[in-house]
């Protein structure tokens, strides 16, 4: 059986993989001020926070296309992420916080 912890690097590489399956993600994004124990456990753009009775809540940080409506592509992340980790774990997703850090310009 894998641990708790080596599940939330498990969780956030699926976050991540699933986050580029939407349209009008342009990439993740880093989080300012992530330092210590998180930073070395997960990518920077993913926060996996486990809870009790195998539920998660997921933080997602991206980089968005220009055009693209906010609140459809943090809806379609939301979906998508959690789909991705119900249907590939045993943990339930509580939550999908999307986080927009920017917008990609296209030229």
């Amino acid at each position: 059986m894998i641990d708790d912890n080596r599940y939330e690097d498990i969780i956030a590489s699926i976050a991540a993989v699933a986050a580029f399956k939407v349209n009008g993600v342009a990439s993740l994004s880093g989080v300012a001020g992530m330092e210590g124990k998180a930073q070395k456990k997960q990518p920077k753009s993913v926060i996996v926070t486990m809870l009790p009775g195998d539920r998660v809540v997921i933080d997602v940080y991206v980089n968005a296309f220009s055009g693209v409506t906010v609140p459809d592509l943090a809806y379609d992340l939301q979906e998508r992420i959690a789909a991705e980790v119900e249907k590939s774990t045993k943990y339930k997703v509580k939550a999908v916080n999307v986080n927009v850090a920017g917008v990609v310009f296209n030229q």
